[in-house]
């Protein structure tokens, strides 16, 4: 419970979280007698107990109509510190728990498409051999949406391709390994049998990239903005795979990390360009909140991570 002083007509006396609990499962399905179904206690219980909330904060939490129950504006307040507060409660159990000998624990990971389709999965393997009790999600996105799930404290740790400076009084940054973007094509394309070509001649002959908020796609626009091109994506796709993929088939230039294309050159199915002027190069980063507190098994993967982090030549950071 929380200790609440009296003021302007509200209760004086203790949070009950009890109360609270009663209340969020009302408001998840907006009937007093399916949340007592749900919860296994009486109707009359259960309206009670919102009742006492009511009268303790001070406010109503819900309309109550003949159809059935609309939350107010401020049960809409109350219910989002609820499900923070009990969301911190799990954490605060699970965080004890895995105190005692890291052999359980729970890791929610995000990253771009790059580190997490070429980077990340090899890591986290060699990291569960070693704790194999910890349980480990990986979501894979673009970085704009990696950022704003880290942002949103969905995530533990992320993993993007760029430096994200825009977000540096929020996120703690740390470059992870170094990355280049390269052009590729089909052995039998046109470009393939070019010698030293020009980027110009790359946007005519058709861009395949990824989609609006790729920071692989970022990087390589402003390297053909800095050789004084606009980049024009003739074919936008919405994964590495697709992007390699479009390129074997000879649907024209690929645009895309050369961690992901190890295998198609060395099968002859893709070739690298040389093409001329182009040097493009960003990090991988690992972000986190600022402010988050690290449980043992997180601090544990963290550590790992840092330890398997390859030399990093400390290119600098993009324009």
């Amino acid at each position: 419970m929380v200790n609440r002083s009296s003021n302007g007509g509200r209760s004086s006396g203790q949070l009950n979280f009890h109360q609270l609990y009663i209340f969020q499962t009302v408001a998840s399905h907006l009937s007093f007698s399916r949340a007592a179904e749900a919860m296994e206690i009486t109707q009359p219980a259960v309206s009670i107990q919102v009742q006492e909330l009511e009268k303790f904060l001070g406010v109503t939490l819900f309309h109550r109509r003949p159809r059935g129950l609309r939350i107010t504006e401020a049960g809409e307040a109350v219910l989002a510190y609820s499900l923070q507060i009990f969301a911190l409660s799990s954490q605060l159990m699970e965080t004890v728990q895995e105190m005692e000998d890291l052999q359980s624990g729970r890791l929610v990971l995000g990253a771009s498409s790059t580190p997490g389709e070429y980077v990340l999965p090899m890591i986290v393997g060699r990291f569960r051999q070693i704790y194999p009790g910890i349980r480990v999600e990986l979501a894979i996105g673009n970085t704009r949406t990696i950022v704003q799930r880290i942002l949103d404290r969905e995530m533990d740790l992320g993993m993007v391709g760029d430096h994200v400076e825009e977000h540096s009084s929020e996120l703690e940054i740390v470059d992870f390994q170094d990355d280049e973007i390269v052009l590729v094509a089909a052995p039998s394309h046109l470009a393939a049998g070019l010698v030293r070509p020009s980027a110009e001649l790359m946007v005519e002959l058709g861009l395949i990239a990824r989609e609006e908020g790729s920071a692989t796609r970022s990087a390589a626009e402003r390297q053909f903005r800095e050789l004084g091109i606009v980049p024009m994506v003739a074919f936008e796709l919405g994964s590495n795979q697709a992007v390699k993929q479009a390129a074997i088939a000879g649907g024209g230039i690929g645009i895309i990390s050369r961690l992901g294309i190890t295998a198609e050159v060395a099968a002859d199915m893709l070739v690298v360009l040389d093409v001329v002027g182009w040097d493009c190069r960003r990090p991988l980063t690992l972000i986190q909140p600022k402010d988050r507190y690290l449980s043992p098994s997180q601090r544990a993967f963290r550590e790992f991570l840092m330890a398997e982090r390859p030399p990093f030549s400390g290119s600098p950071p993009p324009h």
